[in-house]
């Protein structure tokens, strides 16, 4: 096979669905090639905060009714908990709940609306390799050619390792590249109450652990950078211990890595882009990831149009509208992490929680994308497409 596209995207996860939705909705002709078939399993623990929501509503259509009816909402709560090895730091209500979806069906209902939209998605495509200059993607199936190419193919992003200089800061990449394992407890075999999402510090020098409780069941997992030569796995086990599980109770447990903290400055490189994982778009403080693959792969959409239409070329489109909406937000959560995983050490349990506790509001804010984490004022996020 060998097919011209004004937009090829490797990935078809929530960053490819955006990217291609953006740019079909756009007039540009869009294949998405997909290693996979949807639905189709991802380590994720699917939290929703208030700027996905918009995203999913203004750009993709999306109300919290529709995920419930393709049976991806699985869970909502405006409360929330964290705590120490020693003690609850701070807990209450939110001004906005979370959502927790099921990625499953969640990245089908993402692929459909694409596919609506007059997307050809090809399923079982799996990408061996990508030539930068020409807009090749070689694939099992055959060759694709795109105008604009985007590598929306996860952490482990074969598109990245084809882009000439992408991987300058190899050590920084690897650094800041966190182990995350995940599994389940069914609902009713958790041992007590659990009515709201919980998150655990003090297991990493820099991580957290969860506990969100799903309709079925209740998500558990750990992410964090490692420090030092202790196996990630110790600290998991560890940290079940102390939740009170045992490691046989966990089904589906699995480890897959998360960048955190390490997104690449320039994901851009003539006619090629990089999205989501596969630039390390992830917020650094919390490890969310879901808004910032969509909404760079939104970017991403807007940028091949802008290519197309003769306006600017992609990767200077791509990179400007990166480097004022998204990357700035990083920056700021990064700060963040490093004040919070160090105010936790030099304060300890007591401190630290009295701290917590003053500032949980604006914090809360600041996770849900009402204030920015770069300069914790009120922001907005606007989400439509320019021509609407």
């Amino acid at each position: 096979m060998k097919a011209r596209y004004d937009l090829v995207v490797c990935g078809g996860g929530p960053a490819g669905s955006s990217a291609a939705l953006a740019a079909a909705r756009q007039g540009l002709s869009v294949a998405v090639l997909e290693k996979e078939s949807h639905p189709r399993h991802k380590l994720c623990g699917g939290l929703l905060t208030w700027k996905t929501m918009r995203l999913l509503e203004e750009h993709f259509g999306l109300d919290a009714e529709a995920l419930r009816r393709a049976d991806a909402l699985s869970h909502v709560s405006d409360q929330y908990g964290i705590r120490s090895r020693h003690r609850l730091l701070a807990q209450g209500r939110l001004s906005h709940p979370f959502h927790f979806i099921r990625r499953a069906p969640f990245d089908a209902l993402l692929a459909k609306a694409a596919e609506s939209a007059g997307v050809r998605i090809f399923d079982h495509c799996r990408v061996t390799g990508c030539d930068c200059e020409s807009g090749a993607v070689q694939t099992s199936q055959g060759t694709f050619y795109g105008h604009v190419v985007l590598g929306a193919d996860g952490v482990s992003s074969t598109v990245r390792r084809c882009m000439p200089d992408a991987m300058r800061s190899r050590q920084r990449w690897k650094r800041y590249l966190a182990p995350a394992m995940e599994g389940y407890v069914p609902r009713d075999e958790w041992p007590g109450q659990l009515d709201r999402p919980e998150l655990y510090i003090g297991f990493l020098d820099a991580g957290y652990g969860w506990v969100f409780p799903n309709r079925d069941r209740v998500l558990v997992g750990m992410c964090g950078l490692r420090r030092g030569k202790r196996p990630f796995t110790k600290n998991v086990e560890e940290y079940l211990d102390f939740l009170g599980v045992q490691p046989e109770d966990i089904r589906e447990m699995r480890g897959h890595p998360l960048p955190y903290g390490n997104w690449l400055s320039d994901p851009a490189r003539g006619r090629v882009l990089l999205a989501g994982d596969a630039a390390g778009i992830v917020e650094p403080l919390f490890g969310e990831g879901l808004f910032f693959a969509m909404a760079s792969g939104r970017c991403a959409g807007l940028a091949a149009h802008e290519q197309r239409s003769g306006i600017m070329p992609a990767d200077k489109a791509y990179r400007e509208t990166m480097n004022r909406e998204i990357i700035p937000e990083l920056r700021g959560s990064e700060r963040l992490r490093a004040k919070v995983f160090r105010g936790f050490k030099l304060a300890g349990d007591g401190g630290f929680g009295l701290i917590l506790r003053a500032f949980a509001g604006i914090l809360g804010d600041v996770v849900h994308g009402k204030r920015s984490y770069r300069t914790f004022r009120k922001t907005s996020w606007d989400f439509r497409l320019p021509s609407s």
